[in-house]
């Protein structure tokens, strides 16, 4: 078998809107709008550029079931690129875009194959007249998708390298729904060389023998999606042995960083060290413009100022104004006041008066599972009031503890004298 070379993207999203973060500066807004067409720019011009004999894409190229018109004419003006540099290209489609929301029809470029969702499709593929793979893909008919896709794929041609592309949960991944749900063992003895998956959004390699790979997005989508997105270029020597290389795309970074108050005396050192680490920021994400979100944590003498009305919202608008003066730009999204007092509060519950007890009561009971059931019968006038209740969703467990982690310290504000 000749040596080839592929590379591997998905869950483009072409055309998201980056909601919550729009709406607060417009500016923002059309860098991120642009974001998802830029990286899949990225991904045909290094497609032509590393001169690889075909383009996989598996699933959720576009962000939405309605498919804007100018999302569906770039992904075909794109492929149409490669078509033009006698690249093909194969597509399935995911939970985002199922073929049942189609609203126009689409004229595919000669060299681009997209795969349908009556049955696993089967594509061979040569290099300069030699067959050396071929491609199996299934798209989603509908958004909902139950079903183990995966269970349909069959090996056809051994001797040939044999890919698989897929759009689904592998290993029951919990921070993404349950679309096309498949176990890791099933793809190991499935006979496959490379299952190329999309819809996770972080790249990950799940086995080397055979190759079981998610790719994650080309753009990162939001602040849970931090650090670099991209493709994998993956080159195929002729004894199937395959190299994967990691080649970043998106146009726009996400970070979460930390800041620790405990070192921190005055309002002017905390702000030299936002301005530090906007900085650092700005130098670390490969020229790429960050959008942040800042965690103050620790305990420390500004417990007491950052407890002040309005102070985060200042904090926030203040630590734009530096991030708009680094190269490239550091737009900070939100900044979360999770600092305390210098009191040690499991020393200070200890100590037998009111603020002890209330310190040592909340402390066992965040402690329990029993939260709901202790704190839901006292705040259920609020949450199942007749109107309220319209504007209003049940806390979970989590946020029930961070309610009442958040009533200790207002506690601690008023009966402790020395804050």
């Amino acid at each position: 078998m000749k040596p080839f070379s592929f590379i591997h993207a998905a869950d483009l999203h072409l055309g998201s809107p980056f909601k919550g973060v729009g709406s607060k500066l417009p500016a923002v807004a059309e860098t991120l709008g642009a974001a998802t067409y830029d990286a899949f720019s990225g991904l045909i011009e290094l497609c032509i550029e590393k001169k690889v004999d075909f383009l996989l894409v598996s699933g959720d190229v576009f962000d939405s079931s309605d498919r804007s018109l100018r999302a569906q004419l770039a992904f075909r003006d794109g492929l149409k690129r490669l078509s033009d540099a006698g690249i093909r290209s194969f597509t399935v489609f995911g939970n985002h875009d199922p073929l049942e929301a189609w609203s126009g029809r689409i004229d595919w470029p000669e060299k681009a194959h997209v795969f349908s969702a009556d049955q696993v499709g089967v594509v061979p593929v040569a290099t300069h007249g030699t067959p050396v793979a071929t491609i199996s893909g299934i798209s989603y008919r509908t958004q909902h998708q139950p079903e183990d896709l995966s269970a349909r794929f069959l090996p056809k041609h051994p001797d040939l390298y044999q890919i698989a592309l897929l759009h689904g949960n592998c290993g029951s991944h919990p921070e993404h729904g349950a679309y096309a749900p498949c176990s890791l063992e099933s793809l190991r003895k499935s006979g496959f060389d490379y299952w190329a998956l999309g819809h996770v959004h972080e790249k990950k390699i799940l086995e080397t023998r055979p190759h079981v790979v998610y790719s994650g997005c080309t753009q990162g989508l939001s602040i849970r999606e931090t650090g670099a997105h991209g493709c994998w270029l993956v080159s195929v020597a002729a004894d199937h042995r395959a190299e994967l290389s990691f080649q970043p795309l998106d146009r726009v970074r996400w970070r979460w960083v930390e800041i620790d108050i405990s070192g921190l005396e005055t309002l002017d050192s905390l702000d030299q060290a936002l301005s530090e680490t906007l900085s650092r920021c700005a130098e670390q994400e490969d020229g790429r413009p960050v959008i942040l979100r800042i965690r103050l944590t620790g305990r420390g003498q500004l417990y007491g100022p950052l407890r002040q009305p309005a102070t985060a919202e200042e904090l926030v608008e203040r630590s734009r104004e530096l991030g708009a003066l680094q190269t490239p730009s550091v737009w900070v999204q939100d900044l979360a006041i999770d600092c305390g007092p210098e009191v040690d509060l499991d020393q200070r519950s200890t100590m037998d008066d009111l603020l002890g007890q209330i310190l040592q009561n909340a402390r066992e009971l965040g402690k329990t599972s029993e939260v709901p059931d202790r704190l839901m019968p006292v705040l259920s006038d609020l949450y199942q009031h007749a109107r309220l209740s319209t504007y209003l969703e049940s806390p979970s467990p989590s946020e029930l503890q961070s309610l009442l982690h958040d009533a200790a310290l207002i506690c601690l504000d008023h009966l402790e004298s020395d804050l």
